[in-house]
């Protein structure tokens, strides 16, 4: 893909994105996205073909972001030989998302999901990878999703409005959790 092009589809994704935001996925059309872009409707569809293929794209947009920004975490996660170095990252970049008023394009990126489950089916690879990745950290499996979990939801209650981003015990949540994670849990015992 050459530089233009890219330029052109990154322009196209964050137009949908915004619309997304302003409009909902129900709302939302390729003529809208395209006005937006400030693209031609046929320059739209050279990158997109289709309403569920620019939906697809936002939402690998949305999840790359977090994805780089938990490997960036990661790297800065000191390696004390404690498990958990990735859950703690993910934590870390959830609180991020959060601080930084990010998590507008996960309320879009939920709304998605929910509107259009299909875009849900074709990318439930993508979550049980990270279910992979919190589950190979030397945590126990449980003990990892839980926290991570837990950390999900704090940015779910601030794109509900059941609580501020600037909420200072959001920050108190995540760095709890980061202590949870450096404390060690038996795994279970598996019942027959």
């Amino acid at each position: 893909m050459t530089v233009k092009s890219e330029h052109s589809r990154s322009k196209i994704l964050s137009a949908a994105l915004a619309v997304l935001e302003s409009d909902g996925a129900r709302a939302l059309t390729l003529d809208k996205v395209a006005f937006k872009a400030e693209v031609s409707k046929g320059g739209l569809t050279h990158h997109f073909k289709s309403k569920q293929e620019l939906l697809l794209g936002v939402f690998d947009l949305v999840v790359h972001s977090m994805k780089s920004r938990t490997e960036a975490l990661l790297l800065e996660e000191p390696d004390e030989g404690v498990p958990g170095r990735f859950t703690r990252a993910y934590i870390r970049a959830n609180l991020e998302c959060i601080q930084s008023g990010e998590a507008e394009s996960m309320r879009a990126l939920l709304e998605m999901l929910v509107t259009e489950p299909q875009i849900a089916a074709l990318r439930r690879s993508d979550i049980l990878g990270l279910h992979e990745r919190l589950e190979s950290d030397g945590l126990n499996p449980i003990h990892a999703l839980a926290l991570a979990s837990a950390s999900d939801g704090c940015w779910t209650d601030v794109l509900l409005g059941f609580c501020d981003s600037s909420d200072p015990r959001i920050a108190l949540v995540h760095e709890h959790l980061i202590a949870l994670s450096r404390v060690p849990m038996p795994l279970p015992e598996v019942s027959r």
